[in-house]
């Protein structure tokens, strides 16, 4: 799924289609849940029957709900949560990156790439070290959220979901940035009214409420962004035969805020690893297999912007299939794929945010009438459809947006509070020298997160505004 950076985006894959037999934010029962617990039934009708027969004695008995939902859920081999992990990471900031070192340069870009991919893995290796942690002192914790709830209470939490409904909207936003530049230079149309032909069908997909509903068109997404990244990495190829001068072979210091926005756009995953690590299997061999795929996207990531970089020089554009006007076939065919797959991820990745807003906008009162409750919901998703298209219709740059998300909601994500809940939740660790080195690290880790934060945004709205 790209930029599956989401409970349901990231679990996904790990399931058949025939096998999701609900998903869903209970917008649809009699009355709404007071938490923003996004559930995933997994099963037969029997399985189903027994976990509601065992709801009112799991309600009571939090570990017993706990190993209840575990029971009913088929974890997932070694080899799925690869290919999950492998998928979630493969998100829409490639398009970017290749302008991205354009404007930092070639060296100075791959090593707050590698910088960047190191130190985010390292960021959720922490978010699962905190959960067991926690997990020790019999607390229960399946969610990024939950985390930051133990570690610094309520406004933890509040944090952690502002910040993710922030960053999956602005992933949204970003699809239709790209979508509307692309169909812009191709049907030679408007920007606004690409976003105005996309919000009908985008709202439609919205109001659906169960993962099942959606399975199929997400699997489509991935096949059709995978076969499209393919396919510009082929044109990338065969371009780089043409000379160019004033490569920027070292770099840019200037530009490494802008580099590592896009960069923490790309590597933003923290908020799967819970999702991904509860439902393996071997649980033991999750920091390997995460490892192990951060390398290989890492390498991919590495190859796809210098490539494209190298094949149109000082004239990479932002959006680097927008290089392809003019080309062949298959660089229409590449258009069209990555718009249908992008367009057909949008509805996916709202799905956290729906889990956030709806149990605080629309089931505030348990004892509204469902039909009123369900015309609230109607009007939250329809309002954050038409949100995103607003914003994306009038910015006018796809790489200085997503380095916006990335230096702000990203870094936040991915930097800063994994290194904060570590330090608050291990506190009471023995004041050793390893000890103290580690959360000195950690403290700098922050300080890294702040300083590129502040020098994003301001980067960011000096190029938008």
């Amino acid at each position: 799924m790209l930029n599956a950076r989401a409970d349901v985006a990231t679990t996904l894959p790990s399931l058949q289609v025939s096998e999701l037999e609900s998903v869903d934010l209970d917008s649809t029962s009699d009355t709404c849940s007071t938490t923003s617990s996004f559930s995933v039934r997994v099963g037969n009708d029997e399985d189903l029957e027994s976990t509601k027969h065992a709801g009112a004695k799991a309600l009571n008995s939090p570990e017993l709900l706990h190993e209840h939902a575990e029971g009913s859920l088929h974890l997932t081999s070694d080899l799925k949560t690869f290919v999950n992990t492998c998928i979630a990471f493969l998100g829409s900031g490639v398009l970017g990156l290749p302008y991205a070192f354009r404007k930092c340069g070639i060296l100075i870009g791959l090593v707050t790439l590698l910088g960047v991919a190191a130190v985010s893995t390292y960021a959720m290796m922490l978010v699962v070290q905190c959960k067991y942690k926690l997990k020790r002192q019999g607390k229960t914790v399946t969610k990024y959220g939950e985390i930051g709830y133990f570690a610094i209470g309520h406004a933890g939490s509040a944090i952690v979901n502002t910040a993710l409904v922030i960053s999956q909207t602005g992933f949204c936003i970003a699809y239709l940035i790209f979508i509307s530049t692309n169909a812009h230079k191709f049907l030679e149309v408007s920007k606004q009214l690409v976003v105005s032909v996309c919000v009908p069908p985008l709202i439609g997909f919205s109001l659906l409420k169960h993962m099942k509903e959606l399975a199929y068109i997400a699997v489509l997404a991935d096949v059709m962004c995978i076969l499209g990244l393919l396919v510009v990495l082929n044109i990338d190829l065969s371009y780089m035969e043409l000379d160019h001068d004033n490569l920027e072979t070292v770099g840019i210091v200037s530009s490494i805020p802008f580099f590592f926005g896009v960069a923490s756009y790309c590597f933003e995953g923290v908020g799967m690893v819970l999702p991904l690590e509860n439902a393996m299997q071997n649980k033991r061999n999750f920091m390997p297999i995460l490892v192990s795929t951060v390398v290989i996207i890492t390498s991919l990531y590495a190859t796809f912007g210098i490539c494209g970089y190298l094949a149109f020089g000082n004239d990479t554009n932002a959006v680097i299939t927008l290089n392809f006007e003019g080309s062949d076939g298959l660089a229409t065919l590449v258009k069209i794929f990555l718009c249908l797959g992008l367009f057909f991820t949008y509805p996916v990745m709202l799905f956290p945010v729906f889990e956030v807003l709806q149990p605080m906008l629309v089931c505030g009162n348990k004892n509204e009438l469902p039909q009123n409750t369900e015309k609230k919901n109607i009007i939250l998703r329809a309002g954050v459809v038409l949100f995103t298209a607003v914003i994306a219709a009038y910015v006018p740059d796809f790489g200085r947006f997503i380095s916006f998300i990335g230096s702000t909601c990203c870094s936040l994500l991915a930097f800063i509070l994994p290194a904060l809940f570590y330090l608050r939740l291990f506190r009471d660790e023995p004041a050793t020298f390893r000890t103290r080195l580690h959360q000195l690290f950690l403290c700098t880790m922050m300080v890294l997160g702040f300083a590129m934060l502040g020098a994003g945004i301001v980067e960011a709205f000096d190029s938008i505004f």
